[in-house]
């Protein structure tokens, strides 16, 4: 699993029509994948201790991951950039 850090995965998201694409929140962010699991990364500037990560089932392309603060971020473009709600 290339990218993926080692640490505890705290969630887990499966893109809903792509099954190959896949998100995990961890301590360090919402890591990626689009080759099923091979290859993982992250973006720069994304939110860091990530305790959960969802995939909106009707519009994939809109990823919400919720830090352990309490603070939500969306990504609009499959967890390529971020903002804070």
């Amino acid at each position: 699993m290339g990218g993926l850090p080692t640490g505890t995965v705290n969630g887990f998201a499966v893109h809903p029509s792509d099954p190959a694409v896949m998100y995990v929140a961890m301590r360090a962010g919402v890591y990626r994948t689009a080759d099923a699991g091979r290859t993982w990364s992250a973006p720069a500037g994304g939110p860091t201790d990530v305790a959960a990560v969802a995939v909106d089932p009707k519009r994939p392309a809109i990823v919400y991951a919720a830090t352990a603060a309490g603070r939500i971020h969306v990504s609009s473009d499959g967890g390529a950039t971020w903002h804070a709600r």
